[in-house]
């Protein structure tokens, strides 16, 4: 086994994301930003240590398919092990600290945004939600025939994002990222009891957390006060963001600005309506605060936001 004094950092040629330099490699597809130099999304091929990878960007979940060997790690004072056949899922903003691993150790890994991750789960962001910030780091065991795709899945994002930038392969590069995602989804609903026999076994505080993300999700109308939604989960605005802030490092109102510019980009960038009809379906009371809301998150006023190429 090898101890930290050996570490083995990954070879900076095998990520496939792009200096500041380099903006070919910008993709904005849809109602997704996809900026690889700010580590939006992040592939390493063969990683020999997993520690060295720490601190990570903020608001990046780390998925680790590990090949051969095993490493020990620690996360959140709890001792986990990845060995051969399983995948390490690991919520933003938790770090790993690596102890042994075997000199056969390997895994690869990728690493995607919150926001992303959003936009292509959005019928899976429950499921999501509740392994990334209830259980928070997971090891999950996966069948062998289960793990075998996910090295295909791998081995095609990995070799698509190497490949000269075109629409055509932006596209296919947001499908084979949403099926990579949607295969994790289903294997956490196979690997795991219902959503409704897990919660009786979590504590009530990430019982309402799960909760409060499920409500935002499916609100039509998502830049709601957050007394209202504390008011539907009868708990108070400060209870509410303290859990939020326990479970996720994210107040109650980030998650909300966060689900609401989701849901802005989908309209700007996917559909037809005027601005003053998604200004509209978004709730905001006039055009000039719409505006405003937009500059504030993205920098850019939602017509030029729309155009921007």
């Amino acid at each position: 086994m090898k101890k930290n004094s050996d570490i083995c950092t990954p070879n900076i040629h095998n990520m496939a994301y792009l200096t500041k330099k380099d903006q070919r490699r910008y993709i904005e597809v849809g109602n997704f930003i996809i900026d690889f130099s700010d580590g939006d999304v992040l592939v390493l091929d063969s990683v020999k240590d997993i520690s060295p990878l720490y601190p990570m960007k903020a608001m990046t979940s780390m998925i680790a398919i590990c090949s051969s060997g095993k490493q020990l790690l620690t996360a959140k004072g709890k001792k986990i092990e990845l060995s051969a056949g399983s995948v390490l899922i690991c919520p933003p903003n938790i770090r790993i600290t690596g102890e042994d691993h075997s000199d056969d150790f390997e895994c690869k890994v990728i690493c995607v945004s919150d926001h992303i991750n959003r936009g292509l789960l959005r019928d899976k962001i429950d499921v999501w939600h509740n392994v990334i910030y209830i259980e928070q780091t997971n090891i999950i065991e996966m069948p062998e025939a289960n793990m075998k795709d996910m090295g295909f899945y791998f081995s095609l994002i990995h070799s698509k994002l190497k490949q000269q930038p075109s629409a055509a392969n932006n596209e296919i590069i947001l499908a084979l990222l949403r099926a990579f995602l949607l295969e994790l989804c289903y294997i956490f609903e196979l690997t795991s009891d219902s959503i409704t026999l897990h919660e009786k076994k979590l504590s009530q505080g990430k019982v309402l957390f799960n909760r409060f993300l499920t409500l935002v999700s499916n609100s039509d109308i998502k830049r709601q006060p957050i007394t209202f939604y504390a008011g539907q989960l009868a708990i108070t605005p400060k209870y509410l963001t303290m859990l939020c802030l326990k479970y996720s490092n994210k107040t109650a109102s980030e998650w909300v600005a966060q689900y609401t510019m989701e849901e802005i980009r989908y309209y700007l960038k996917s559909t037809d309506l005027s601005i003053k009809e998604i200004s509209a379906r978004m709730g905001f009371s006039n055009m000039s605060h719409f505006g405003s809301y937009v500059r504030k998150h993205v920098g850019f006023s939602p017509s030029d936001f729309r155009r921007k190429q």
